[in-house]
């Protein structure tokens, strides 16, 4: 017999049994390694897919999309924080949900996925765009929700795209001025806005007693006015700057400090402590939520609060009203929220546009706002809010608001003129004193 055949034919069987042990460890590993379970690794949330005929109530009225549909099967996947949750069974989410069912309808061929990821923190949406981005760039959104501060760090970052040459959606007149400033950062469209906040006087309307207009006013009601006194971005004080007309930045756009109004809004704020108005305590609030919380509770009778956090509580005998101002001039900050679109092919960007243009359309926001408990980011929203009862209040306010400043400033600013309210609220300095290492770090404009 052949000794070469005879050891083919022992070697054989061996071949066989090895080939199929590799072939049975190669499909593991793929199939534990494939795209989706990395997608669930980096975008662990189950999305939301909206498909066509889906149950979800009808929009209050249909409105055209631009465009022609697309030729072949695309998939649109779109990141939202928990509040905008189309899924979670609120007449807002209900009122989304519908919406984006609409789109797909109007486009077959376009398959709508929507991802609720947190606002902030490892997982947060900022994070999110972060981490995908270098790990696994295939599965990024086409479409994300985010408020303005974290939308300029996005278009710093190049994670979000300048729309200028894709919509002309912004050249419209239906837009509040703040708005407008809302959408653009380093002087380009980097979101489209669609939910609207304002700094506003929150108070008990369960008495005849009118709300607080002014500082004097409010001196004299003996009442806590509640507010985040410890947050690092100081909005409250520095809003209350800007309504005496003091300015934040040069015209280089370097973070000043002008003596006079900060002196007089420190001065204020002593004598708020003194007549316990703004009690000590207000400076273990960091957050807008915890000097909520503390109105809540009724340890204090008023709240320096944003509209979005009322408009979204549960507050029985709770109205709105303008900030108090020194003279009573109305004045408030503004933020809100934007849809922007993240680079890929400009197919699917223009689809993105197209889907952001349908969602920010007046027939749909102005009644999903009220439901949502976001202001209006158009003036033809304010219709459908007619009937609550600061409505005076929100004309009075939203034409005029003014966006708050930009991240830069905040993060140069806010710190130390936080650390100064501390410090005359716990009356450990005076108002003068107090204000000398502002003086120190920043010039005057």
């Amino acid at each position: 017999m052949d000794t070469t055949e005879t050891y083919s034919r022992r070697i054989t069987p061996v071949t066989l049994l090895l080939g199929f042990g590799i072939l049975i460890v190669v499909l593991t590993v793929v199939t534990s390694c494939n795209l989706v379970d990395l997608q669930e690794l980096i975008s662990p949330n189950t999305p939301t897919e909206v498909l066509p005929g889906s149950l979800a109530s009808p929009t209050p009225e249909s409105s055209p999309t631009p465009s022609q549909p697309l030729v072949g099967s695309k998939t649109l996947i779109v990141w939202v924080p928990p509040g905008f949750d189309p899924t979670d069974g609120s007449t807002a989410g209900n009122l989304f949900l519908s919406r984006l069912d609409e789109f797909s309808l109007r486009r077959p061929q376009t398959d709508i996925q929507v991802r609720v990821k947190e606002l902030s923190g490892e997982y947060g949406l900022l994070e999110m765009l972060r981490t995908t981005r270098a790990a696994a760039p295939i599965i990024l959104p086409d479409l994300v929700a985010l408020p303005r501060l974290l939308m300029e760090q996005a278009f710093n970052e190049g994670l979000i795209i300048p729309l200028g040459e894709l919509t002309a959606v912004m050249d419209e007149n239906d837009w509040f001025s703040y708005a407008q400033d809302l959408a653009r950062a380093e002087d380009q469209t980097a979101g489209i806005p669609f939910a609207g906040d304002a700094l506003v006087l929150a108070y008990k309307n369960d008495t005849e007693e009118s709300p607080p207009p002014d500082w004097d006013s409010v001196l004299t009601t003996q009442k806590a006015l509640a507010f985040p006194a410890s947050d690092p971005q100081a909005l409250v004080t520095l809003a209350l700057v800007q309504s005496l007309k003091g300015e934040l930045v040069n015209s280089s756009g370097e973070p000043v400090v002008e003596e006079e109004p900060f002196l007089e809004i420190l001065t204020y704020y002593q004598q708020a402590q003194a007549a316990s108005v703004m009690p000590y305590w207000l400076t273990q609030f960091e957050t807008d939520q915890q000097a909520w919380d503390s109105y809540q509770e009724r340890q204090s009778t008023l709240a320096l609060t944003w509209s979005s956090t009322y408009l979204n509580a549960d507050a029985p005998n709770t109205t709105l009203a303008a900030l108090p101002t020194k003279e009573g001039k109305p004045f408030t900050y503004a933020d809100g929220w934007v849809w922007c679109v993240i680079p890929s092919n400009s197919e699917t960007e223009a689809v993105a546009v197209e889907l952001v243009e349908f969602l920010i359309a007046d027939s749909f926001l102005s009644t999903w706002s009220v439901e949502a408990g976001y202001l209006p980011v158009r003036p033809s929203g304010m219709e459908n809010w007619s009937e609550v009862s600061y409505y005076s209040t929100l004309q009075q306010l939203l034409p005029s608001a003014v966006l708050i400043p930009d991240l830069e400033t905040l993060s140069a600013l806010g710190p130390e003129v936080r650390d100064a309210v501390v410090a005359v609220l716990k009356d450990q300095v005076e108002p003068a004193e107090a204000l000398a290492p502002l003086q120190e770090s920043f010039p005057e404009p």
